[in-house]
């Protein structure tokens, strides 16, 4: 296979996961210019969080799932279920990530941000809570997930404060994420496709047989003994290669906003808006680039 035109887009995205997630270990990659508009969002945020900090984690979990998703290819060996469920995290949480870089101007970004911090932090409480609460929790392990909870519990509290001195509603921080409402919302404003490529993933993830009888290539029906019928399939190395494009792509757009954000922009303003939905403007700005789409303001 390495021979084919096929081979060559494998080795291609492994050339590519591999310079990414270099990247990615590097604790000092993605700086902040300090007259970028990532860096005036930091203005008025909690410790530790931060616009910057949220997408930098997202991206990097992201990365970090695609290329688990090609760690789990051998040769001769294609792991359907895997790879469609590490490339719908990447997929998911390269979109959430452009979903808080798309938020409308400076409070919109510092608000989805903070969304994204309480989310995490809520649900982390509520997960020690519950292992403190259990009856077959050890001791050692209860106190340590009464004080985790604690801790997640006054990150809560801390997000809440600093979005009223922000300005920003508390029901707007504090409501529970809806990933695919955010997934839409991005498709909507960038003109992608990602919930459609994130669902077939997640048939695969629940056992949906709609996904693989749609995106496998069928092998075999197998009458069973006593009733009932087997449908056989596999996942060919083409679309394998297209699903594991899907995360690449979607990680590339986040990757590209990224840089739009942390890019000197001196004179901008809290009215900029990182991601106006106008392709026009990237052109003049980034030219090549096209997901790099920023809004001069009036």
């Amino acid at each position: 296979m390495s021979d084919s035109a096929e081979g060559k887009d494998w080795i291609e995205i492994g050339r590519w996961v591999a310079e990414v997630q270099t990247i990615s270990s590097d604790r000092s990659a993605y700086p902040l210019a300090a007259d970028s508009l990532l860096a005036g969002d930091e203005k008025g945020m909690p410790p530790g969080v931060s616009v910057a900090a949220v997408v930098r984690s997202l991206l990097d979990s992201a990365i970090d799932d695609l290329s688990a998703a090609l760690d789990s290819i051998s040769p001769g060996k294609i792991h359907p279920v895997g790879i469609a469920t590490l490339t719908r995290g990447a997929v998911e949480l390269a979109g959430l990530g452009m979903w808080v870089l798309t938020g409308s101007k400076r409070q919109g970004r510092q608000q989805r941000a903070l969304r994204v911090a309480h989310d995490s932090a809520f649900n982390a409480a509520r997960f020690f809570r519950g292992l403190a609460d259990s009856s077959g929790t050890p001791m050692p392990v209860r106190e340590e997930s009464v004080q985790a909870a604690e801790l997640r519990t006054e990150a809560c509290d801390q997000i809440v404060a600093a979005a009223a001195r922000l300005g920003i509603k508390k029901t707007t921080v504090t409501a529970r994420l809806d990933r695919t409402g955010h997934l839409q919302e991005v498709d909507k404003a960038r003109d992608t496709d990602f919930l459609q490529k994130w669902q077939l993933c997640s048939g695969y993830a629940h056992g949906l047989a709609w996904a693989a009888e749609f995106f496998n290539r069928h092998l075999y029906t197998h009458e069973m003994e006593g009733g009932g019928r087997l449908q056989g399939a596999q996942l060919p190395a083409d679309r394998a290669l297209a699903m594991l494009g899907w995360g690449r792509h979607a990680i590339e757009e986040l990757q590209g906003t990224f840089t739009a954000g942390r890019t000197a922009m001196p004179g901008w303003g809290d009215d900029a808006t990182l991601f106006s939905g106008r392709p026009e403007k990237a052109g003049k700005l980034f030219p090549g680039r096209s997901f790099e789409h920023i809004d001069m303001p009036d």
